[in-house]
């Protein structure tokens, strides 16, 4: 197909989705309501066209990450339609809130699978080729895998930082810098804890009864912590705030919030494991 005809099916698209009219907030409750307890097929096609613009303006975002703006839309759409088989309106959020998170997902996963078109800065070059060579040297001194906070010592950069290096491994090169064939050294030798929002939301947001969960025990959390993990996860009926905003809303620098974020999902995670929740359900 003709570039020309690609723009003119693209143009056509985005000027029919303009022409459908957004949900109330009632309209889309009951409309979720139908999709849970009905599985109205009637209901899911409206819930998702009255989306469509959504995944328009996330993928937008994506420009210029090798992929054309078309296929980022139908990964988008991917996103979409699952986020309206999953949302439950009893949460007290709106649509948007949990389906951007789903959008975002399914267009991120498309770009890290496209990872040869992504720009790497020199500095995460120099980290990623660190990486292969720290694993291996603390696993000879330790006699086992190195844990997250062993390894970001050794590399000298905070912990935070090892899940975007081992993403942007696992995106550029099928394996780690240095790696052979047969060798068992890779990013899963490592004993990470996700965090970043994407990759803990992808552990605790997917299931509806997890996010009542989360809910419930983050009542018993002080006040500040508890805060800041529902403006991160936008557990508060708003879109998820990056640590700078959430550091305005509160009055504390950006890392200070993610220090609080980080313990805050630790204190998370062990209270799941404690209670048969993530851990439990996906070991079995």
């Amino acid at each position: 197909m003709a570039e020309t005809d690609i723009r003119s099916d693209l143009e056509l698209y985005l000027n029919e989705i303009s022409r459908i009219s957004l949900l109330t907030a009632d309209q889309e409750r009951q409309l979720a309501w139908g999709v849970i307890n009905d599985q109205c097929m009637d209901c899911k096609r409206q819930m998702i066209q009255a989306n469509l613009r959504l995944v328009v303006s996330i993928a937008k975002q994506y420009l210029r990450k090798g992929i054309s703006l078309q296929d980022l839309i139908n990964e988008g759409n991917i996103g979409l339609i699952r986020a309206v088989e999953r949302f439950d309106p009893a949460l007290g959020h709106r649509f948007s809130t949990y389906g951007t998170w789903w959008i975002r997902k399914t267009i991120k996963q498309a770009v890290m699978e496209h990872g040869q078109h992504l720009h790497v800065p020199t500095y995460m070059r120099q980290r990623m080729a660190a990486w292969d060579r720290t694993i291996k040297e603390l696993e000879e001194k330790l006699d086992r895998a190195p844990t997250a906070e062993e390894l970001a010592d050794a590399m000298n950069v905070p912990r935070s930082k090892l899940r975007i290096i081992q993403m942007t491994l696992a995106a550029t090169q099928s394996a780690p810098t240095g790696a052979k064939e047969g060798d068992e050294v890779s990013s899963r030798d490592v004993d990470m804890q996700p965090d970043d929002l994407f990759e803990t939301a992808s552990s605790i947001v997917e299931q509806r009864e997890d996010v009542e969960k989360m809910r419930g025990l983050l009542s018993g959390f002080d006040p500040m912590s508890a805060r800041v993990i529902r403006m991160r996860f936008g557990l508060d009926g708003r879109s998820p705030l990056t640590l700078k905003e959430a550091g305005r809303e509160v009055g504390l620098t950006r890392e200070r919030v993610r220090q609080i974020e980080q313990a805050a999902l630790h204190q998370l995670r062990e209270a799941f494991r404690e209670r048969g929740g993530l851990g439990s359900r996906r070991a079995g």
